[in-house]
């Protein structure tokens, strides 16, 4: 069977979010038990090349992870990745959703990125019948997909650039003339006109991002964006519950309600879906990463700071200097520069030791002194400042004298790719050809000296040079968490 797919190939990434040891932290976060994260069955539908899979299966070698794909040709690439980088917990295959084998069996963790609102109706309802049917008892499913009323701009821009490849069939060609098409409308738009300004916005920011996925995303046959409370009522004829966004920063009113969000609450009368969707209507919300659960069990949708006790915590926290106003503050800069600054003794020292941490994770459990400190790590969690899990991810910021890289991320840089999978499941942009070898050259055979006349060789660069960065070099890679634990 071919497909679209198969002729241009679709961005395979990491999504970082569909982790099972961040999606069973929010369940926790909402009083729910999930299976562990290192010891589980993964079911991806729709999986592409397996990009998210075999960053998962890399990092976790007691689980079982199964995917497929109606595109063979990236499910070909996927499985030679996965024999080449070692990978034997990893099982893809070229397979319809309309007809999914009933031996596939029950999994702690199913995953559906990028498709639900890409397929048409009796595929979707193939799609939530195949979670419903799959998913075990205390598992989660991630399911991502664009939503109204934020997407009708990104409608228009459809309409635009349907109409710009009509008359033009090949693959290469209706890519390269919707390129120019949004070139040339983003200039057609007035900048005085509102309405024109929105629409112009909206055709820079599609501009930005890879031909191929707009192919895919806005140019696919299928584009039907959804409402939230569809999808939950969908999800609901199939034994599942909505349980909320897999993303830190739209779960805050569940944990934290605010005066300025009362109104809406109101309107919703303790239906959370019905928030959900009010809110996406106020805010105009254009994509979701939804995580359902069975419908069996409690959702505690409330700030409980004792439950942060069975997480560990991940974050940049740096101490500064206290200015004129902060005398007797203790200061931090956190993620994107920003500072904060804490009299809080207890709240300080836990900071610190998460930030010297950095980029692994300490356990919260017995950490937290009491509400004040646990509720501030919560909104922290919340406004991105940190990220929680619900165990460390397994890998070494520790090079030792024959270093040991990740094998996944060792076969993409030995085949050229330019973003490679580490051990956190998150993507690292190695664009310098220097670096990708230096990657490849970490399989546990070589020594320090070793490598240091390895890498000199290769660049041509003076021994002594490169030796003198080698262990500033090390600690590059093992702070990207592409070391081995």
């Amino acid at each position: 069977m071919t497909s679209a797919y198969d002729e241009v190939p679709y961005p395979s990434l990491v999504h970082a979010g569909s982790h099972p040891a961040r999606l069973s932290a929010l369940a926790c976060l909402y009083g729910r038990t999930a299976p562990p994260a290192w010891r589980c069955r993964v079911l991806e539908i729709g999986c592409g090349n397996g990009a998210n899979l075999l960053s998962l299966a890399a990092a976790a070698p007691h689980s079982q992870f199964v995917g497929f794909d109606l595109a063979e040709t990236a499910i070909a690439r996927g499985r030679a990745m996965a024999a080449a980088a070692g990978l034997a917990n990893l099982e893809l295959s070229a397979a319809d959703i309309l007809q999914a084998p009933d031996s596939l069996g029950e999994f702690d963790y199913v995953i559906a990125h990028g498709l639900y609102s890409w397929v048409p109706t009796p595929v979707r309802e193939a799609l939530m019948l195949l979670i419903g049917r799959t998913l075990k008892a205390d598992g989660l499913a991630f399911l991502s997909y664009v939503t109204l009323p934020g997407c009708r701009l990104r409608q228009i821009m459809r309409d635009v650039l349907q109409d710009s490849v009509r008359n033009i069939t090949g693959p290469a060609e209706r890519v390269a003339a919707m390129r120019a098409c949004m070139e040339f409308m983003r200039t057609a738009w007035s900048g005085t006109d509102p309405w024109q300004t929105a629409v112009r916005n909206e055709m820079n920011a599609l501009l930005e991002r890879i031909p191929e996925a707009i192919f895919h995303d806005e140019m696919n046959e299928t584009y039907a964006p959804q409402f939230v409370s569809d999808v939950a009522a969908h999800a609901e004829r199939h034994g599942l519950r909505y349980l909320c966004d897999c993303r830190p920063p739209i779960n805050v009113e569940a944990f934290f309600p605010s005066d300025e969000r009362k109104p809406l609450r109101e309107r919703a009368a303790g239906d959370w879906v019905r928030l959900e969707q009010i809110q996406d209507f106020a805010f105009l919300t254009r994509y979701r990463e939804t995580i359902f659960c069975r419908r069996e069990g409690i959702i505690d949708r409330r700030a409980d700071w004792t439950r942060l006790q069975s997480l560990h915590a991940q974050g940049q926290f740096i101490p500064g200097e206290p200015d004129d106003a902060e005398a007797n503050a203790f200061v931090f800069r956190v993620e994107g520069n920003a500072r904060f600054a804490t009299s809080d003794v207890a709240l300080a020292d836990l900071l610190r030791r998460i930030g010297g941490a950095n980029p692994g994770s300490i356990p919260l459990a017995g950490e937290i002194a009491g509400p004040a400190v646990g509720d501030t790590i919560l909104r922290f969690y919340l406004m991105g400042w940190l990220s929680l899990q619900s165990e460390p991810f397994p890998f070494s910021l520790t090079p030792g004298e024959r270093p040991v890289a990740s094998p996944l991320a060792r076969q993409q840089a030995l085949q050229g790719e330019t973003k490679l999978a580490t051990l956190h499941h998150k993507m690292m942009e190695v664009a310098e050809p220097a670096g990708r070898h230096f990657i490849t050259l970490l399989d546990g055979t070589r020594s320090r000296r070793e490598l240091t006349i390895e890498m000199a060789h290769f660049t041509g660069t003076p021994l002594e040079t490169v030796a003198a960065m080698m262990n500033k070099s090390l600690s590059g890679v093992a702070r990207a968490a592409l070391l081995a634990g």
